[in-house]
């Protein structure tokens, strides 16, 4: 999907703002504080229904006013009719979502439409960080490779919960009767979502490799997926052996839904391995295979979001990860304090926009 054109009112500090964003790559420049990070968090809203920064959804509301509103025109990258989507949150947290004119509809479905990946000076934490963040990346590609991952997903994790609820109120007086149906499902719906994500990671380890390569040529990298229990037992043997555990903590303890990512840098586990700096590069280097895996296995591309890339990267970095950008077939949208010395790691200028106290102009360069 790529924007034609976006508009917005009363996202934090714009009380307006339209603009028809280049195919192909977008620089939005202006000092800290313009609103340039606010637009980056407009568009990305539309692939997950949250901002990335923290805060919450009442600080995406201008003071001055109830609700935000959100729209965008966009061409799938077939380039068939203009689809219009729109999205409104109020201040009581009554939130709106229409697609093409239609009636409310679910995040799910928005977000399907809207493939984001989002490079930030915080990206780095999703290897420093626990294994939430990693098992979001990988559900992340999943769900928009495989349509039916949602579903599965979302009947897990519904059934996770009733029978965390059981474990809980039944330590005492426990019933493997009353349990069975739980774990019957649990092994089920678990069984598929490893699966799923063990066949996606396979897929994209080769461009992950093949990227990494260019950023980090002495380092051999490598990803694996941990599943959550025991890999020598099925899922329902681990659920069976951790019964025990699973009472006396009163929640599973085994399961997907305790999966992580594991990246190691020549054989050992890369945090410990690579510096800052090369960390930036390398997830980068898995963002942008999850970009390029779901463009040749779909033919769908992502609308990549890159907020202060200047800062992140050094001046070599910026060069390979802005050529990579511009031949990835996503549209992008860039974020910078100055355009200094930045457009020339472009092939072609890329359109450029300045954002000053909150109002938005194309940049014409004279």
């Amino acid at each position: 999907m790529r924007v034609v054109r976006f508009m917005g009112e009363d996202f934090r500090n714009f009380k307006r703002v339209e603009f028809s964003p280049h195919n192909n790559v977008n620089i939005i420049f202006g000092d800290n504080g313009s609103g340039k990070t606010s637009l980056l968090e407009a568009l990305y809203l539309f692939g997950f229904g949250r901002s990335f920064r923290p805060g919450g959804f009442r600080p995406l509301i201008n003071s001055q006013a109830e609700k935000f509103t959100l729209f965008i025109e966009a061409k799938s990258d077939s380039g068939d009719a203009l689809n219009k989507f729109g999205m409104a949150r109020y201040q009581g947290g009554d939130n709106q979502i229409r697609i093409n004119g239609g009636g409310n509809t679910k995040l799910s479905e928005l977000a399907s439409y809207f493939p984001v990946q989002l490079f930030t000076p915080e990206s780095v934490d999703v290897v420093y960080g626990g294994p939430s963040g990693r098992r979001q990346l990988i559900d992340w590609g999943v769900f928009h490779v495989e349509h039916s991952f949602f579903e599965v997903w979302s009947n897990y994790n519904k059934v996770l919960q009733h029978r965390n609820k059981l474990l809980k109120r039944n330590r005492s007086n426990y019933s493997l009767s009353q349990d069975k149906f739980w774990l019957d499902q649990l092994s089920k719906y678990g069984e598929k979502i490893t699966l799923l994500r063990k066949q996606y990671l396979s897929n994209l380890r080769k461009y992950f490799l093949d990227t990494t390569k260019l950023f980090l040529p002495n380092v051999t990298l490598d990803v694996s997926l941990k599943l959550g229990w025991d890999q020598n037992k099925t899922f329902e043997e681990a659920l069976t052996s951790a019964l025990d555990s699973d009472l006396k903590y009163g929640h599973t303890t085994v399961g997907p839904h305790k999966a992580d990512l594991t990246i190691t840098a020549d054989g050992v586990s890369a945090r410990e391995y690579l510096s800052r700096g090369q960390m930036k590069v390398l997830v980068a280097s898995l963002k942008l295979s999850q970009a390029q895996l779901l463009r040749e296995t779909t033919g769908k591309s992502c609308i990549i979001i890159v907020d202060d890339l200047t800062s992140e990267l050094d001046r070599e970095n910026q060069k390979k990860f802005c050529a990579v950008l511009e031949n990835s077939g996503s549209q992008v949208f860039l974020s910078t304090v100055s355009i200094n010395n930045l457009t020339e790691n472009f092939k072609e200028r890329p359109e450029m926009f300045h954002v000053e106290q909150g109002i938005l102009k194309r940049h014409i360069e004279k």
